[in-house]
């Protein structure tokens, strides 16, 4: 991790011919009682037609004597003005299957050769990140590592520029605990990885086999 430490410095809105990576959309609809209503939303505007999703969020884990883990990582998110614990995840490309793009962002943040988990239902479900502000939607892919591996005996990931991204493993057991401590210390976290600790920690709560 860099050692300067990362700040907000200003913040001011921008007109849409300005935005590289999100449109801000102005979205006319009928209610269920035939009122039409106006409502503000982004849009990114870069989605591959070939895809049904604009982005892919991993769960990668790895088997440890001690358990599996968890692959997790660190990195300032200016929106938070914080150092955000996040999955890696990232943008699909053009021509690729979502599977590729997480073997690829996976190697590109972590360093890491994953393998892609088949999904058990057969197909994934499309997930809205946030439904009301956003039309962003992805996939949860899961990858397994490989330690014996030997690219993933000293990962090197492939950053590109102005990227700073720190990974780092933690306990899936003990994913609910860490995420609580890491807040303590000043983290932001990410709302999926939220949202996966809060379900690890309610299974545990209610006996969910």
């Amino acid at each position: 991790m860099s050692k300067r430490v990362a700040k907000v410095i200003s913040t001011e809105l921008l007109e849409n011919k300005d935005a590289k990576w999100i449109n801000l959309v102005k979205i006319t609809y009928e209610d269920e009682e035939g009122q039409v209503r106006t409502w503000e939303a982004i849009r990114r505007p870069g989605r591959p037609s070939s895809s049904p999703v604009d982005a892919v969020q991993m769960i990668a884990v790895i088997h440890h004597k001690e358990g599996p883990r968890v692959l997790l990582e660190k990195q300032f998110r200016a929106p938070a003005g914080q150092i955000v614990i996040e999955f890696p995840a990232g943008l699909v490309d053009r021509d690729e299957t979502v599977e590729q793009a997480a073997l690829r962002e996976l190697k590109e943040e972590t360093g890491y050769i994953g393998e892609v988990v088949p999904d058990r239902g057969g197909s994934r479900p499309i997930l809205f990140s946030s439904p009301a502000s956003s039309s962003s939607k992805s996939f949860v892919i899961h990858l397994k590592i490989d330690p014996e591996k030997e690219e993933n005996q000293n990962p090197q990931p492939l950053f590109d520029d102005g990227e700073f991204i720190e990974a780092f493993w933690v306990p899936l057991n003990d994913l609910y605990a860490e995420c609580r401590k890491l807040e303590s210390q000043g983290f932001a976290i990410d709302g999926k990885v939220g949202v996966f600790a809060e379900g690890l920690e309610m299974s545990k709560i209610w006996s969910v086999s």
